[in-house]
């Protein structure tokens, strides 16, 4: 199944073992979850730091394919709420 969220600006948690896998749970304020699976903790952790960190800062809309638990199998960024540079300058300087 294929769904595309506007908003999605998960919470990620850290990776946890469960079985012979990684997890990830992307916790949204909705109150909705997903998880991501990953063979090495290496993988999650460049998912966490990686893509999923501009996710996290800033929010954006993407493009889920999910398999039956809301497991993702593959996230597409389709576009990113990251504001121009001056405008991150302005808020830190209150101006």
């Amino acid at each position: 199944m294929e769904i595309v969220i506007d908003n999605f600006k998960p919470k990620v948690t850290r990776p946890f073992k469960r079985k012979n896998e990684y997890w990830i749970k992307l916790l949204l304020p909705e109150g909705e979850e997903y998880v991501m699976k990953f063979k090495t903790p290496l993988e999650a952790e460049d998912a966490v730091y990686g893509m999923l960190d501009d996710l996290q800062v800033y929010g954006g809309k993407v493009k889920l394919k999910l398999r039956e638990g809301n497991v993702i199998e593959k996230i597409e960024v389709l576009e990113l709420h990251k504001p121009p540079a001056k405008d991150l300058i302005e808020d830190y300087l209150g101006g």
